[in-house]
């Protein structure tokens, strides 16, 4: 015959055990979670950060030039010549835009400055390319007796050279969001080109 102890006896420790077990699934799967995110945000940042690193690519052409005639004139002293560049600006991020507030560029000839003009503000989207016209121009520009003759004779022979230079301003061009900002201040472009339409025999 069982005694009243025995009848309503209620293992309670027992239920607790298995009611903890049941819970430490849940709570072992939450951890895990939370270590994937968190691994997750961190090979984020690392890879945000290389990409904020990246740099565009630039290539400089001329596409026009005129004004330049006033070099084969006897006695003339100065030129008034137009420039029209064009530029390409490739961005290899793949996270953000590629951004200038924009700047200044100058096209000279053996350390004289020919002619200049403003860079206008761009800003290339994510793996992508833009290209910008840049208009560049000088008014009684003085050159030297020698420098003109040794710039008609390089022109002749189709060997005349230009320095083109772009100075880009930067302000936060960066992933601010993740706390990175990279190329604040200035960039310089600069390139060496040949001048097109040289040898033509009505030029000299």
């Amino acid at each position: 015959m069982a005694t009243i102890a025995d009848e309503y006896y209620v293992p309670i420790h027992d239920a607790c055990v298995v009611r903890a077990r049941r819970r430490r699934p849940c709570k072992r799967a939450l951890k895990l979670i939370c270590c994937a995110i968190a691994v997750a945000l961190a090979v984020f940042r690392v890879l945000a950060k290389i990409d904020d690193n990246s740099v565009a690519k630039f290539s400089v052409d001329i596409a026009s030039v005129e004004g330049l005639n006033g070099t084969t004139v006897v006695g003339a002293r100065t030129v008034s010549p137009g420039f029209s560049l064009t530029a390409r600006v490739e961005n290899p991020r793949a996270l953000t835009d590629w951004c200038s507030t924009g700047g200044q560029a100058v096209v000279s000839y053996a350390g004289v400055s020919l002619a200049w003009g403003p860079v206008p503000a761009f800003c290339v989207p994510k793996k992508g390319a833009a290209e910008l016209t840049v208009a560049a121009s000088g008014t009684g520009v003085g050159l030297s007796d020698d420098l003109r003759t040794r710039f008609g004779a390089e022109w002749n022979m189709g060997m005349a050279l230009v320095e083109v230079e772009m100075k880009l301003f930067y302000d936060g061009n960066g992933c601010s969001w993740i706390g990175t900002s990279a190329y604040q201040g200035v960039s310089v472009v600069w390139r060496q080109l040949t001048l097109p339409g040289q040898g033509a025999p009505h030029a000299f």
